[in-house]
């Protein structure tokens, strides 16, 4: 997979902008969350507001990096829930005004709040995309391709909105460089697509005609087609028997029964004998047309219960080579964000001043760390522990 495949709704935000209005309400909530993260009494104020402003609300603020869009998103979807604390903060708090007023920003308006909501509105789609490719327990190339067509949808209706259409114009001339066009794109991602047997080559023609229009599909699903139809033959010539290695076997067992039998008597040919060799032909050509025979059979219907690998794995008696051309399709991971997550992990663990650990040491600490992240409890309250944690720094610094 290329890199851009692989992290497409990132790498298009970069260099993007806001319109300059939507630009100026990010920044003033980034600021304002920012601000009260920075201090564990204006959480606590923060927090207690929270409780008679919005009670239903239990999330607590998150800052965010500027250059990554889910981050961004997961900062504004929860701010925005607290836009009436915020006002009680402002009514309540007057540094609060002051600090906001001496950054050159202004406390969030409701037209501000509405910005925010339409930004939410637009990161969605690309945060739930995020997901779906980083994942790591189950398929993501079969999906690919669609996600890719949605965010094109998606780019191009936002385009029509004055308030999304300057950072939708940019990214949709980014998405295009490496998008634009079926031969800029990594054939994989289709092939996985078709692979799939709820989709095969009637999705994949719904999906073209949806984004190019009906001219020229015809085209293009043969460019895909062509060269699925080449990848499949190379599966051929590894994974059947070598007619080479047949020859010489078959050379090799009629040199050595001419040692043992007499040259003028000539073997009767039964016709059971013929048989076999038909059946044995008949099912080479079945097996060159395993992939004509996945494309005509009807596809499956698309359920929450269905799971491609558990379908592959039933069927794969009935295509033995193309069963094994789908394994090595859906290995493939679309991001490779958690495996280099995983390199980078060392990095934290070994530093310069802890260098001396052993292999087996930095294998037992990595492993430790998943465990425990697998296994946080997303009702842990951060901000209490937060709290205690800056008493306990107090309490230290005093023994000092």
């Amino acid at each position: 997979m290329d890199a851009h495949s692989m992290c497409c709704p990132y790498f298009i935000f970069s260099g993007a902008r806001w319109h300059k209005k939507v630009d100026k309400a990010v920044e003033i909530v980034r600021w304002a969350v920012k601000w009260i993260r920075q201090s564990p009494s204006r959480i606590h104020k923060f927090t207690e507001f929270a409780k008679v402003a919005n009670p239903s609300t239990t999330k607590h603020l998150n800052r965010d990096v500027p250059t990554i869009c889910n981050s961004t998103y997961h900062m504004l979807e929860i701010a925005q829930a607290y836009e009436k604390t915020f006002d009680r903060y402002d009514f309540e708090e007057f540094d609060f005004r002051y600090e906001i007023e001496k950054a050159c920003l202004s406390i969030p308006s409701s037209s501000d709040w509405e910005r925010v909501r339409n930004v939410c509105h637009f990161l969605k789609p690309f945060h739930d995309v995020t997901l779906r490719i980083f994942g790591t327990l189950y398929v993501t190339s079969n999906t690919c391709i669609e996600d890719i067509y949605s965010i094109r949808t998606l780019l191009d209706d936002a385009i029509s909105d004055s308030s999304l259409c300057d950072i939708a114009l940019a990214m949709k001339l980014k998405f295009d460089k490496y998008f634009g066009d079926i031969e800029k794109m990594n054939l994989l991602l289709y092939f996985a697509l078709i692979l799939d047997p709820r989709n095969k080559v009637k999705y994949l023609v719904i999906l073209l005609e949806d984004c190019y229009g009906e001219m020229g599909v015809e085209a293009k699903k043969k460019y895909i087609m062509d060269f699925m139809y080449e990848l499949y033959n190379d599966y051929i010539r590894i994974h059947s028997p070598s007619s080479t290695s047949s020859t010489v076997e078959s050379t090799t067992s009629s040199l050595i029964l001419k040692k043992h039998q007499n040259s003028d008597f000539m073997a009767p040919n039964p016709p059971l004998r013929n048989k076999l060799r038909e059946k044995m032909k008949t099912n080479i050509v079945e097996s060159i047309g395993e992939l004509e025979k996945y494309l005509q059979e009807s596809v499956e219907d698309d359920s929450e219960m269905f799971s491609i690998l558990d379908w592959w794995k039933v069927n794969s008696p009935r295509f033995p080579i193309l069963s094994l051309m789908e394994r090595d399709v859906f290995a493939i991971p679309v991001s490779t964000v958690a495996s280099e997550s995983v390199f980078s992990t060392s990095g934290r663990v070994l530093d310069p001043f802890r260098s001396s650990l052993t292999p087996k040491i930095v294998e037992s600490l990595i492993c430790t760390q998943d465990w425990i992240q697998g296994s946080i409890s997303d009702t842990i309250d951060y901000e209490k522990d937060w709290e205690e944690n800056q008493q306990i720094d107090k309490e230290l610094g005093k023994v000092k």
